[in-house]
């Protein structure tokens, strides 16, 4: 029987996006604040540094606020080229105020901005209009050589991110030499031109007023040369596109760690084959005394069986086929118990059954034990809906860690315990998993090669899915588990001429719950239906009542085989809980360099 299994593969793409964006002010709730006057007194050095004298006045109204509070870039996309952030070095020098407002200044990066916030925490008593003088330098707003063949001071005077209005702006700027060409752009867009005064050693700019996330960009030309060491500086701008490239270096190394890892596993699947006695019939052991020696298994034909191995239990079965206990092994060891005279299963509606407990002096495996007193430890009758889920615990995950145990420790079919090596290999795979991750993300940082991590990402999900390739069988689990495949074959073929009666057992109860593990059950009570139909054969029934009127309705196979699942879906719902960028010239608009915003808090 081929179980149905899931592997869950993980495959974490990573994508880090480092975008300037606008750090989370304090108050945006404030419709009465405003800016009544944003002046800056701007020197321009032949470095290419601007000296800042902000005069801010901040209008609280009859709203109390603590102080403004404004934020500066210190990085920018630039236009046309993806991989590089423009720098921007920005320093405070000092806060003061004419007005005796709290001055005091705390100052933070968030995600790439110089935040400011002026003003005491504990104290939001301002009202009125306050003035604030803010002095600080900033670098990098000069382009020298820009495509209008000048050497351009091209600033975003008043970024996009004021949460408050302005009412008016003004900008005084003073340069190393007299400026040959000025403009000014306001708005969202800075698509709207504003006062640029004349050409001169000093230019005067206004706008306004502005509305929220409205700017003002003013730009100066002049003459090539006049700014020397004042080229822009740039930082790599990491994103998934240099990050994880596709290029032929990216994909050799991708492919070559794939296939080292890829061939290393299939060289450990290949090592941790089964192991069969040579010389023998397949699905025969050497008797006592008998030598022969062992060695991996091939491919050997089936040959069909009439009857299950010797003394082996239909849940003992299903962990050997796929070397996993599952929830259809302990269903199908609860109805093998039940046709065996421990229980009666009574299915009272859809979903819903009672379970009666039968007194049978047989003796009984651990895991038949354990699913016994679990599932009656409150008593010799109970309700589907009224098992507590301490005893569905017991009832099925305990149940399934014994016979995991059971193959492994007492019938020796293992060479360890499937579910300990299914774990380990597991444990490997979400190693290589995060391995991956780690270097890819080391590679991305240092050389643009991220995809490589790609390779021990794969390597992981496959040794995943491969976990059950790695449960080896000893000598005596492969020879058990070719009867078990020539008996599988027998439940799924055998039509209903080709039936082998036994004296003293009921062929089709009996054999009911190894159908279930094989995945046949529908099949086989299809089987007897064509029997009874015939009037060639009668079951022995007892071990459950039911709607179905006969146990070879395909409807009953179906349900009774869902059994486990349909308690595990019903325990689930129980426990359940109810209930800006810049760049080129600055004289075409557009945005400049710089900006930021601000607000009150």
């Amino acid at each position: 029987m081929k179980r149905l299994r899931s592997v869950l593969g993980l495959v974490v793409l990573i994508v880090v996006a480092l975008v300037g964006a606008t750090p989370a002010h304090a108050d945006d709730d404030h419709p009465t604040w405003r800016v009544q006057r944003y002046e800056q007194r701007v020197s321009l050095d032949a470095a290419g540094t601007a000296a800042v004298r902000l005069d801010l006045y901040f209008d609280f109204a009859n709203d109390p606020g603590r102080g403004p509070y404004l934020w500066f870039p210190l990085r920018q996309e630039v236009a046309g080229d993806p991989d590089v952030w423009r720098v921007f070095d920005v320093t405070v020098n000092s806060v003061t105020s004419t007005t005796g407002a709290s001055t005091e200044l705390r100052q933070q990066v968030e995600d790439g901005n110089l935040v400011l916030r002026i003003g005491s925490e504990n104290r939001k008593d301002r009202r009125g209009v306050q003035h604030y003088v803010i002095d600080y330098t900033i670098r990098g707003l000069v382009e020298p050589g820009a495509s209008s063949g000048l050497d351009e001071f091209n600033w975003n005077a008043v970024g996009l991110g004021w949460t408050v209005p302005l009412s008016s702006v003004r900008v005084e700027l003073t340069g190393p030499v007299a400026a040959q060409r000025t403009a000014c752009f306001q708005g969202r867009a800075f698509d709207r031109p504003c006062e640029a005064g004349a050409p001169a050693s000093t230019v005067e700019y206004s706008a306004g007023p502005l509305r929220k996330g409205e700017g003002v960009q003013v730009v100066a030309g002049y003459p090539a040369g006049t700014f020397v060491g004042a080229e822009p500086r740039y930082a790599k701008r990491y994103h998934i596109g240099n990050m994880f490239p596709l290029t032929p270096a990216s994909a050799g190394l991708t492919g070559a760690l794939a296939a080292l890892g890829l061939g290393a596993l299939l060289l450990q699947v290949r090592r941790s084959r089964d192991v069969a006695y040579v010389g023998l019939t397949p699905g025969l052991r050497p008797v006592a005394g008998q030598e022969t020696r062992v060695a991996p298994v091939g491919k050997t034909p089936v040959a069909v069986q009439f009857r299950p191995p010797e003394g082996a239990r239909p849940g003992e079965l299903g962990t050997l086929i796929d070397g996993s206990a599952g929830t259809i092994d302990v269903t199908a060891t609860l109805v093998d118990l039940a046709v065996r005279g421990h229980l009666r299963i009574t299915e009272l509606e859809k979903k819903k059954w009672q379970f009666d407990r039968l007194d049978n002096p047989e003796p009984l495996t651990k895991p038949e034990k354990n699913l016994l007193s679990a599932l009656f430890s409150s008593g010799p009758s109970v309700r589907s809906d009224a098992i507590k889920p301490k005893q569905y615990q017991r009832m099925f995950p305990g149940t399934k860690t014994l016979l995991d145990k059971r193959v492994t420790t007492e019938l020796g079919w293992f060479r360890r315990r499937p579910g300990v090596t299914r774990a380990g290999v597991y444990l490997v795979g979400v190693g290589l998993m995060a391995g991956g991750l780690a270097l890819g993300l080391v590679l991305a940082f240092t050389l643009g090669l991220g995809l490589a991590g790609l390779a021990p990402i794969v390597v992981g999900v496959v040794t995943m899915a491969l976990a059950g390739r790695f449960t080896r069988r000893t000598p005596d689990g492969t020879a058990v588990l070719a009867q078990t495949r020539g008996f599988e074959l027998y439940l799924r073929t055998a039509e209903a001429d080709q039936i082998k009666f036994e004296e003293s057992i009921d062929v089709f109860s009996r054999y009911l719950p190894y159908a279930i593990v094989f995945g046949v059950a529908e099949r086989w009570a299809k089987v007897f239906q064509d029997l009874a139909a015939q009037g060639r054969y009668t079951a022995d029934t007892s071990w459950y009542v039911g709607p179905y009127g006969s146990v070879y309705n395909p409807g009953f196979a179906h349900s009774i085989g869902d059994l486990g699942h349909q308690l595990g879906a019903q325990f689930a719902a129980s426990a359940a809980p109810r209930g800006g960028s810049g760049g080129g010239s600055g004289f075409s608009g557009g945005g400049g360099f710089g900006g930021g915003g601000g607000g009150g808090w």
